[in-house]
């Protein structure tokens, strides 16, 4: 998923508005919405620094439960889902996908290979679930893991171990697809995997390390993983 170049303060402020008004139409203690928003905005943020601390991602849908309980809120599990939906949904609005992913992506599973996506997030699984289901890229997958459904993140290589055990694969069996050096590409070397670079802004000024293979679209990929077969024969 592409969210391009953003600024997320606009994105939290329409997220803020409408997370407010739903909760108002659900008959939920709102008070001034200037306050809901900052205290929501301070219950995130504080959650983000103590990651970056920690190694560990967190669940955004337990912070604003745990929040909601704090403001008084009475909703069910389903209404915390479409709640934290609310919040994120201004964000998926700005993504965009690679105009053939989908035959890219049914190129790959044709030739029985397994897909999975390993993520670092603190966006829940029902949000992220839900817009891949949207976008069709669902039921591609064999196998979804979020960093804040473990105890450590990418770039750490219990993450990338753990990711080959549930595809019941060596690592030396896996390549890996990443759009980040630092967390994506150094991580899955580590672990004996063979790892594959989408160039993206983000990894201009960035040491890439030797002989690794990049991409611009994924749509590169079934060839890349024919030359690699080539190569191992």
């Amino acid at each position: 998923l592409n969210y391009g170049k953003i600024d997320p303060h606009e994105p939290f402020l329409q997220a803020a508005k409408q997370t407010w008004q739903w909760l108002k139409d659900q008959g939920q203690v709102t008070g001034f919405r200037w306050f809901y928003a900052l205290r929501s905005l301070l219950a995130i943020h504080f959650r983000i620094v103590l990651s970056h601390f920690t190694g560990h991602d967190f669940d955004a849908l337990i912070v604003l439960k745990n929040l909601g309980k704090k403001m008084g809120h009475q909703l069910t599990d389903k209404q915390y889902e479409d709640l934290v939906w609310l919040w994120y949904e201004p964000l998926a609005r700005l993504v965009t996908i690679e105009h053939d992913i989908h035959q890219t992506l049914t190129t790959l599973k044709n030739r029985g290979i397994k897909l999975a996506i390993l993520s670092n997030t603190f966006v829940s699984a029902s949000v992220l679930n839900k817009q891949l289901r949207e976008l069709g890229l669902f039921d591609f997958f064999d196998f979804i893991y979020y960093s804040y459904m473990f105890n450590k993140r990418k770039p750490h290589p219990e993450m990338f171990l753990s990711a080959a055990k549930q595809l019941d694969l060596n690592p030396d069996q896996i390549l890996f697809v990443g759009d980040r050096v630092d967390n994506d590409i150094n991580g899955s070397i580590q672990v004996g995997m063979y790892p594959v670079l989408k160039k993206t802004p983000i990894n201009i000024n960035k040491k890439i390390p030797p002989g690794i293979t990049a991409i611009s679209n994924l749509s590169e990929l079934p060839q890349v993983i024919e030359k690699i077969n080539t190569e191992n024969k």
